[in-house]
């Protein structure tokens, strides 16, 4: 049974809704005030609660390495480069053999 038109008009503007809040309300908050206690990088929450200037620093350093317009410039540039994909050195055949 298709879907009707007007149901996924709504469906798609509820994940507009949910992406904008999303960027615009947890995002902004989680980067503000991140939760040590669980973290998913335990390195990082033990590096922030112990040595916080050395975070700090560490993050300064991550953003200007992987986050600002010339990080992306230079990583499309390597990948412009690479002309090989990873998977180039295998065989149809191998790779259809290969499990996940």
């Amino acid at each position: 049974m298709p879907i009707p038109s007007s149901s996924f008009s709504t469906f798609a503007f509820v994940c507009l809704v949910d992406l904008s809040n999303i960027f615009e309300s947890f995002l902004p908050q989680l980067l503000t005030y991140p939760n040590p206690i669980d973290p998913l990088n335990g390195d990082a929450a033990a590096m922030y609660l112990h040595k916080p200037d050395e975070y700090k620093k560490k993050v300064q350093e991550y953003v200007k390495n992987y986050a600002t317009e010339e990080a992306l410039r230079v990583q499309e540039e390597e990948q412009d480069s690479s002309s090989e994909s990873s998977m180039s050195d295998f065989s149809e055949d191998e790779a259809r053999d290969m499990e996940l």
